[in-house]
């Protein structure tokens, strides 16, 4: 996330913290609240050059999908760890990641620049093992300007733990932790906050499912036991699916390696625009496909923190899951599949891309964005070159309308 001087917390976060006089509740709850944000930053990151991937059925592709879904876990662990600690999750405003940049308070000489890129194998190794890397063995928790997303972590536990007393509550918050959560086999367990002992497990397994940990007899192997029964991976026969059996499941910085290594099988990609901004873009299309995007990725955003406070209804599943899964994967090849600039070839490229903007100044009801869907689907070409457009934005527009089924015309 890029942080301006402005908008940055104050520094010394954890310094404050880490004194057993000056430290607070409310700065355990910034504290978490910086990790909700740090890992919330990568999913449009990772999104992006997910959606740029022409060949869904390729390694690659599977992956990267399997990290996206392991980072939503990761995302609604650490809002219930916000939420025990007595504040509400934050995913608007000043909380939304703004690309390119470094991740929240990162250190920018040993992290990183994250943005919006179309995948390669460079982008795998340069950035996505970067992000992911693990902390060396036995180095210090750092909470200001941190090295490694493990170093956070190690801070913010620290932090809780030197906290006199029980922190967490699940009472008198104006929150709810959300358990009642499946994300597939890509997921994990969202388990409920109540104490230091279920703190420790929550971010155990975060930390561990995405940098890994380094043994000191085995430095930079982070392989955990985390599959259990069954993996995902390439068969003997050449396939990609389960393998039963398997006893370990890859970190995400192996993950990452292993695809960025084997560049004769990276697969084909759409010709995006990366770190796209939609005010550049000369083809009218792909303007207004850009603006309804970011209007429903605000709404899902409006949403998610919706989702987390208990005096509120629950839009979860009926608009956040839906927006994820059903609206904004096509929304974005739809963009893909757009030229960029007037009178360009979308076989040939640049095309557009998502820029995940958060517009506070454009709150479209659910209605709304499946009627302005349904007049671009209108404008649509019904010529050869306007075939893949017209049917991303199509399977987009149904989505939307099995939420206007679910969730009427709600306004957040």
């Amino acid at each position: 996330m890029a942080i301006s001087e402005a908008r940055a917390r104050p520094a010394g976060l954890f310094d404050r913290l880490a004194s057993t006089t000056s430290s607070s509740l409310e700065d355990l709850q910034e504290a978490a609240q910086l990790a909700l944000q740090v890992e919330f930053t990568t999913i449009p990151v990772y999104l992006t050059s997910l959606y740029s991937i022409s060949d869904t059925g390729s390694h690659a592709y599977q992956v990267l999908r399997s990290v996206v879904m392991e980072e939503m876990f990761h995302v609604n662990q650490a809002a219930n760890i916000v939420v025990a600690l007595g504040a509400l999750p934050r995913f608007t405003g000043d909380a939304v990641p703004v690309y390119p940049g470094h991740l929240p308070r990162a250190n920018p000489e040993t992290t990183p620049q994250v943005g919006l890129y179309r995948a390669s194998p460079d982008v795998f190794a340069n950035v996505f093992t970067a992000i992911e890397s693990p902390a060396q063995y036995g180095a210090p928790p750092q909470g200001d300007n941190y090295d490694s997303i493990a170093q956070l972590y190690g801070a913010l536990i620290a932090a809780v733990d030197a906290y006199p007393g029980n922190p967490f509550s699940t009472t008198g918050v104006p929150g709810r932790q959300r358990t009642n959560i499946y994300l597939g086999k890509f997921g994990g367990d969202v388990g409920e906050v109540v104490d230091k002992k279920s703190f420790h497990v929550a971010v155990n397994e975060i930390v561990e499912q995405g940098e890994g940990t380094v043994p000191p007899e085995k430095p930079l192997v982070p392989v955990e036991r985390f599959g259990t029964y069954n993996h995902y991976g390439k068969r003997t026969d050449g396939t990609y699916g389960p393998i039963l059996g398997t006893p370990y499941e890859l970190s995400h910085f192996l993950k990452f390696r292993e695809v960025a290594l084997d560049t004769a099988n990276f697969p084909p990609t759409l010709p995006i625009i990366s770190n796209p901004s939609g005010s550049d873009y000369t083809n009218p299309q792909a303007r207004r496909l850009a603006e309804s995007f970011d209007d429903h990725y605000s709404l899902m955003l409006r949403a998610f923190e919706a989702a987390f406070r208990a005096d509120a209804p629950d839009p979860y599943f009926s608009v956040v899951l839906s927006i994820m899964h059903r609206v904004l994967p096509h929304l974005a090849r739809t963009l893909m599949t757009t030229p960029a600039f007037a009178d360009g070839d979308g076989a040939v490229g640049p095309n557009a891309a998502p820029a995940w903007r958060y517009r506070a100044d454009r709150r479209r009801s659910v209605e709304e964005l499946a009627r302005e869907l349904e007049d671009e689907s209108h404008r649509l070409p019904s010529t050869a070159q306007g075939h893949e457009p017209r049917r991303y934005l199509e399977a987009a527009l149904a989505g939307d309308q099995e939420i206007v089924k679910a969730a009427g015309a709600l306004r957040l």
